[in-house]
C-alpha cells in the first residue's frame, strides 16, 4: 500500500547532504569574512602579520620564494652532487 503525500517526503539521505552544504558554504564565508578583516592575532601569534603590515610588505606566496644569493646556493648544490659523500664538507 502506497503512502497518499509520499512524493511530499523527504528523503533523510538528501536532508543531511543539503545541511552539510549550507553548513559548508556558512564556515567557507565567515572564514574568508574573517580573513579579509584584516584580524591579527593576538601576541606572538600575529607578530609577522603586523610587521609586515607596518611596513608594508606584501607577504605573498611569492614573496617567500625570493632568496638572496640563489646562484651561491645552486652552486653549492650542484657542487655537493658532484662531490663523492665521504669528502663533502657538511657545514
Amino acid at each position: 500500500m502506497s503512502q497518499p503525500n509520499a512524493q511530499y517526503i523527504v528523503n533523510p539521505d538528501r536532508r543531511s547532504r543539503w545541511l552539510r552544504f549550507v553548513v559548508g558554504v556558512t564556515l567557507f564565508v565567515l572564514g574568508v569574512t574573517f580573513f579579509a578583516s584584516g584580524y591579527t592575532p593576538p601576541v606572538a601569534l600575529g607578530t609577522v602579520l603586523r610587521h609586515n603590515q607596518t611596513h608594508d610588505i606584501d607577504a605573498s606566496p611569492l614573496f617567500y620564494t625570493d632568496v638572496e644569493n640563489m646562484l651561491d646556493l645552486e652552486r653549492r648544490l650542484a657542487d655537493s652532487r658532484n662531490t663523492p659523500p665521504d669528502r663533502r664538507d657538511i657545514h
